[in-house]
Formats: C-alpha cells, sequence, structure tokens
C-alpha cells in the first residue's frame, strides 16, 4: 500500500477531488502559521508604500499617472483601494490582505504542482518552503503570481479532462489577463506562453478562441478606466517608455543578489527545476517531458516566472516568482524517479523530498525566532507596527515621534525612497514620485518636482543613507552615475529652501522650510522655483 502523501493522483482528476484534498488547505496554513504572527512585521519603508501610498492617492481622489507618476499598471491599486474601502484603511488590515495573498499563492502551487505531477508530498513541501521565506509585504508582484497559478490550474485542470468545456479556458484567460493588469511584463508574456502551449493541443482553435476571449477583459476593463480618467497618453508613457528606456537600464544584479543561507531554496528552485528537466530528456529522449501537454504547461510556466523575475532576479523578485517553478520541478522529479526505477528513483525523490524538509524547518526555526523574541513597537498614523530592536528601529521610532508633532495640514515631501512613510504618517506627499533614483528618475522629474516641493512642501523627510553611493552601487551596480548633475542641483536647492534641521540621526533627517533670502533656483529653470507655475512632474 502506498502512503497517502506518495499516492498518485488519477489522470482525470477533477476539481472536486482537489477541493477534498486536505494538503491543500495545509499548504495555505502552514503559510497562515508562519505569516500570521509577525503580520504587522515592519521590514523596511520601500516598496511596500508605492502600492499603500498609490492606494489612497486614489482613495484621495487623483487619478493615476496623471497625478501621480507609477510604473506598474493599475490593477494592484486598484484591488488595494477597494479592500481599504471595505476593510479601512489601517496598516494591519493592509497587511492581513498581504499574509492572504501568501496563502493563497501556496495552496495554488500546491494544486498546480501536483495536477502537473500526480503527486502530492513533494508539491506541498514545495509550497511550505516558499511560504515560510516569502516577502510579508503588499506587492503587484503577489497578485501577479496568484493570477498566473490561477490560470495554471485551470490548464492544467483542462488537460487532465478530454472533454473539458470553453469555460474552463475563459477562466485561464481571464486570470492572466489579471496579471496583465498588474504587471504588465510578466502578463504580457504568461499570456503569449498560454497561448503558444495550448495551439499544441488537439481542436486547438475553439480552446484558443475561449482563452482569448478571456484574455481580454480585465485590460479592456481597464482600457475603459484609463480612458475615463483621461490618463491613456500618461499611462503608455509610464508603462511603456519609462520602464523601457529608463527603469530596466539600472536594475540588473547578479542572479540571487542579496540572498542568505536561509534563503537556499528559494535561489534552487529554477536551477533545480532545469536540472531535472535535463535529466528527464536524457533518462527518456523519446519520451521528453515536452512531449506530454502538462510536461510543455509546467516548462512554460516556470520560463514565465524565470525570465519575469529579471532584469531583477534578487531574492525579493525570485520569491516573487518562483511558485510557477514548483510544477516543473515536481512533474521532473517525476520523470526523473520513475525512469530510474527502484531503488535509485527512490532515492532522488527521497533526496530532493528531503532536502524541501530540511529548508522548510530550518527557515521555520529562524522565523519562529522573530516571533518569540523581544519586538518593538512603534505607533504611527495607521496602527502600531513591530521591528526587531536594533540602531534603525531607534532612528525610525524618533522620526515617528518627530513627524508626531508636525501640524496634520502640512505638507511633507519624502525623498529620495521612502514610500512607505507618507502612508504610516497618513501626510500628504508634497510630489507626483515616491521614488527618486539617479538613472531611474529624470532630469524633468528632478526640475519639476523641486518646483513643486519647494512651492508647496513645509516639511522634508531625508533618509541620509541613501546619500552612499557604497550603497547605490550595491543595489544598483549597472547605475552609470551615481550622483548626477541634476541630483547634485535638487538636493542644493532643496537645501536652501528647507534650511532648519528639527531631527538628526544616523538614517533620518528632518528639516522646515525655511525663510531664505533668496528663492533656490531649482535644476533646469531660468526662475526662482517659488515663482513658477503649477506643474504636474
Amino acid at each position: 500500500m502506498r502512503h497517502a502523501g506518495s499516492e498518485p493522483l488519477r489522470a482525470n482528476a477533477d476539481k472536486s477531488r482537489l477541493l477534498r484534498d486536505p494538503f491543500l488547505y495545509a499548504a495555505a496554513a502552514f503559510a497562515l502559521i508562519v505569516c500570521g504572527p509577525i503580520y504587522r512585521y515592519l521590514g523596511s519603508l520601500g516598496d511596500e508604500g508605492i502600492l499603500l501610498h498609490g492606494a489612497i492617492r486614489l482613495l484621495r481622489g487623483e487619478v493615476i499617472y496623471h497625478d501621480f507618476f507609477e510604473v506598474v499598471p493599475p490593477g494592484g491599486f486598484l484591488i488595494v483601494t477597494t479592500w481599504m474601502t471595505i476593510f479601512g484603511e489601517g496598516f494591519g488590515s493592509t497587511r492581513v490582505l498581504a499574509v492572504g495573498m501568501i496563502a493563497v499563492i501556496a495552496a495554488l502551487s500546491y494544486a498546480a504542482a501536483t495536477l502537473a505531477s500526480r503527486r502530492r508530498l513533494l508539491p506541498l513541501v514545495l509550497a511550505m518552503a516558499w511560504a515560510v521565506r516569502a516577502p510579508l509585504e503588499n506587492n503587484h508582484h503577489w497578485f501577479t503570481t496568484a493570477a498566473s497559478l490561477a490560470a495554471a490550474v485551470c490548464v492544467f485542470l483542462a488537460l487532465d479532462d478530454s472533454s473539458a468545456r470553453p469555460a474552463i479556458f475563459f477562466a485561464a484567460g481571464l486570470f492572466a489577463g489579471i496579471a496583465v493588469t498588474t504587471t504588465h511584463s510578466r502578463g504580457v508574456l504568461l499570456c503569449a506562453t498560454l497561448l503558444v502551449i495550448l495551439s499544441t493541443l488537439p481542436e486547438a482553435r475553439i480552446r484558443l478562441v475561449s482563452t482569448a476571449a478571456g484574455m481580454t477583459v480585465w485590460p479592456v476593463a481597464i482600457g475603459i478606466y484609463l480612458v475615463l480618467t483621461g490618463a491613456v497618453a500618461e499611462a503608455a508613457n509610464d508603462l511603456i517608455w519609462f520602464t523601457s528606456h529608463r527603469y530596466a537600464g539600472i536594475q540588473d544584479v547578479p542572479f540571487g543578489s542579496f540572498a542568505t543561507w536561509t534563503d537556499a531554496a528559494t535561489v534552487a528552485v529554477f536551477p533545480v527545476a532545469f536540472l531535472l528537466t535535463g535529466a528527464a530528456v536524457a533518462l527518456k529522449p523519446h519520451g521528453a517531458i515536452w512531449r506530454e501537454p502538462r510536461g510543455r504547461a509546467a516548462l512554460a510556466l516556470a520560463i514565465v516566472g524565470l525570465v519575469g523575475a529579471f532584469p531583477r532576479p534578487d531574492i525579493a523578485h525570485l520569491s516573487f516568482t518562483v511558485p510557477l517553478a514548483c510544477p516543473l520541478v515536481a512533474l521532473a522529479a517525476r520523470y526523473v524517479s520513475e525512469r530510474l526505477g527502484h531503488p535509485a528513483g527512490t532515492l532522488v525523490s527521497a533526496l530532493v523530498i528531503g532536502l524541501c524538509v530540511l529548508a522548510v524547518v530550518y527557515a521555520t526555526k529562524r522565523r519562529m525566532d522573530v516571533v518569540a523574541e523581544p519586538l518593538e513597537t512603534i505607533a504611527t498614523a495607521r496602527g502600531p507596527v513591530v521591528r526587531r530592536a536594533g540602531p534603525w528601529t531607534t532612528d525610525f521610532a524618533q522620526l515617528m515621534a518627530t513627524l508626531d508633532h508636525v501640524p496634520p495640514a502640512d505638507p511633507i515631501f519624502v525623498y529620495p525612497y521612502l514610500p512607505l512613510l507618507p502612508y504610516l504618517t497618513g501626510r500628504e506627499q508634497a510630489a507626483s514620485l515616491d521614488v527618486m533614483v539617479p538613472g531611474y528618475t529624470t532630469p524633468e522629474q528632478f526640475s519639476e518636482t523641486c518646483a513643486r516641493v519647494v512651492r508647496d512642501a513645509r516639511w522634508l523627510v531625508v533618509d541620509r543613507t541613501w546619500s552612499d553611493p557604497r550603497k547605490l552601487r550595491a543595489l544598483f551596480p549597472t547605475m552609470p552615475d551615481h550622483d548626477p548633475p541634476e541630483r547634485r542641483a535638487f538636493e542644493a536647492a532643496v537645501a536652501q529652501a528647507f534650511d532648519q534641521i528639527v531631527h538628526r540621526s544616523p538614517t533620518f533627517e528632518v528639516r522646515r522650510r525655511g525663510t531664505a533670502a533668496a528663492d533656490p533656483l531649482c535644476p533646469g529653470t531660468r526662475v526662482p522655483a517659488r515663482q513658477t507655475h503649477d506643474v504636474k512632474r
């Protein structure tokens, strides 16, 4: 008799069978257990704020791409805005959304991998190994990964049912279309790959038509939204021109950058997936993995995940996309073990599962250490956050105490990379940009932001660590110039306008707008900043 964890699923496994599988819920429950106790943990003031602050701007009535600048589609912002409308704008509420998305992705990763491989134990430990190291934050990548896996589950279900109706292919396309509206580069790649895979199946025409119809629903809805808000031209500029000409150029980093030993399993998923695939092809050349529809679908999904992590395949972006490789790992491991036979095949399966279990145990121990140790609680306008004691935590607590005395109606400007701070403080950011990084921010944006900030802001908050060229070189090794002239001119003008230092720590600095004798001259302008007309960005 086979162990329950290794019992193969029948080829005609359907949705009801999957929904009765206890391992499906175990994957989600494990994610909740390892993430839930520290759901208020604050990792940084960076990327999470782009989504949360953008949602707050939408709730205030601002128009994305027109009133504020972004480089990702509006889908993620609209999802978070809807969540905030229903459940509130507090930090705790938004983190419930983040933890929930991680649990959903863990369950979908297990579902896709077990449908692809017809095995259960390895897909479960793969989902657990990922979930315990998943970045605990709100991010548009979570929505894209969840939608991509949901599309994959639909495809795998259809492949196991020769009589699958067009509705399931429409659903696959619908989820792929959602991915386009949250992370356009990976979503478009997913759609193209999905259509190619379906074109290789029998009776491809009806399946392609149904899938393509589903793919159009959400992109068309978002297009209508942009037309109604009058932001089509700005959206095209920000999403297409800017990302290709400015964003991508400074993002290149080596594969797995910034990973620690705790992240070893996450970094290894893609290499192991393709190594096992190569072994499967070598051991069974006439029955190659791509000859089977599930094999082609799993391979295509892993390629989407790997390519989707570029141009910045650091540990964070790998964490966002490695669930897409889990079906290929599970399926290729099954191919190899079956070809090798007993006992070599059993040893291979035991080795892969054992390494995953070790990674889960080690990473869970590290995560529980965080839960068990004393954490400092810092009050914010959006509710308390927690973090390990340390110099940064002390500096952040002092910063929040200082900003608590700033009049609520006074606009602030945070610089250069503190997008979460306006959200946590409940303050208005006196600029259309949340991020100002050399090589990323254009000279025109430096100039226009300077004019607007000097005119409208009353307080300046600076993350001083971003003035260190060593940090910029470490984070953006391909950045051509870490201190371009437009940045120097911008900082000089802003420092002249905000000349009263109210608070200073090794990490942060707070300045109040002074009464300088002469108005500062912003870069790219011929008149003092306070005499310029209103500009968008």
